[in-house]
């Protein structure tokens, strides 16, 4: 993050200076009623807007609670450490970042002066647009639809690894500019950016935690996600088996308890993924690209393809590939 920005943020505000003097509940600052533990939009949000910023207050623990609109946490520097329906301890480090859902219990353990959290709280209505730019099926796609149409999240959580992704921290640096120096159009700008960003996170897969694993689990499917990811062309189960010294249904369930996908499922979703990137960026001719994404039953590529896509690879590309635009044509 911009080093102008942060130091900004490092400043002790006046809400930390009131929880700092004891002289209320924590809670009591962010709910409507007293003996509630309900972060209600009314009273954190400002009034007639449908997304707002929130510096993770320092120096005190924040008591589990609930809220009613979805909060996204990311920690711009140090740590946070959190905890989601009683589970085990989550600690999140700089640069990573978190989806907590509408009615999820949550507990914040105090920071230090440099450990800068912010929140973004955003109310379902605010997603429309957003989630209309998200066409593919996938675990967030769902997990933002749901939160749109007021729906139980299938998961309490989802936490993203954003340590080498600079476009998704640019796009929530950009977010939170706009929301420190609200202008005219706001709104549609930030709807906007969000939407890129949860494109951005959708192709990210590999990057995303799902629910609550212990550490030495969640490293074992990160490694799987990350094999996948740069050896979909050879990757195969029994291999990375092979690597991590465990048998194969040890790793098939963990893909299966933590991630949307099993191994093979990802890994199938990876290759295709770069069969369809080829098709629209490059001529090479279908049959090469097969072979190029792993694939040595063309046949069997052809079927997963259109069972996929809707339709065969050669569809696709006529669809999808970007035309040259006429004022460049004939230009050296």
């Amino acid at each position: 993050m911009n080093k102008d920005l942060l130091e900004y943020l490092e400043k002790v505000n006046a809400q930390e200076e009131k929880l700092l003097k004891g002289e209320k509940p924590v809670l009591s600052y962010f709910t409507k009623d007293a003996d509630s533990r309900i972060f209600d939009a009314e009273s954190v949000m400002t009034p007639m807007i449908m997304i707002d910023l929130l510096k993770q207050p320092r120096f005190v623990p924040v008591p589990a609670h609930t809220h009613n609109y979805l909060e996204l946490v990311y920690v711009c520097s140090g740590t946070s450490t959190h905890t989601i329906d009683d589970g085990p301890e989550l600690t999140l480090a700089e640069n990573e970042l978190l989806f907590l859902p509408p009615g999820v219990s949550h507990a914040v353990s105090a920071a230090g002066f440099h450990d800068i959290s912010l929140n973004f709280l955003i109310l379902p209505a605010f997603l429309q647009y957003p989630l209309s730019m998200l066409r593919e099926d996938t675990l967030l796609r769902r997990f933002i639809l749901q939160v749109s149409r007021h729906e139980t999240a299938e998961c309490n959580f989802l936490h993203f690894h954003l340590q080498d992704m600079p476009e998704a921290k640019n796009l929530l640096e950009n977010m939170t500019r706009i929301l420190l120096n609200r202008r005219r159009n706001s709104r549609q700008i930030l709807q906007a950016t969000m939407g890129v960003l949860l494109l951005d996170l959708s192709g990210r897969a590999y990057k995303m935690t799902v629910g609550s694993p212990s550490s030495y689990e969640q490293s074992i499917v990160m490694d799987a996600l990350n094999y996948i990811e740069t050896e979909y062309k050879t990757a195969s189960l029994a291999d990375f088996c092979d690597r991590q010294g465990k048998p194969d249904y040890y790793i098939s369930r963990l893909m299966k308890r933590y991630f949307p996908y099993t191994f093979t499922q990802y890994l199938q979703k990876r290759r295709l993924l770069q069969a369809a990137y080829l098709l629209t960026e490059t001529k090479d001719p279908i049959e090469a690209i097969i072979v190029d994404i792993g694939y040595e039953n063309s046949s069997h590529f052809h079927r997963l393809f259109k069972s996929t896509y809707g339709m065969t690879p050669g569809e696709y590309r006529k669809k999808f590939t970007m035309k040259e635009w006429p004022m460049f044509e004939g230009r050296a």
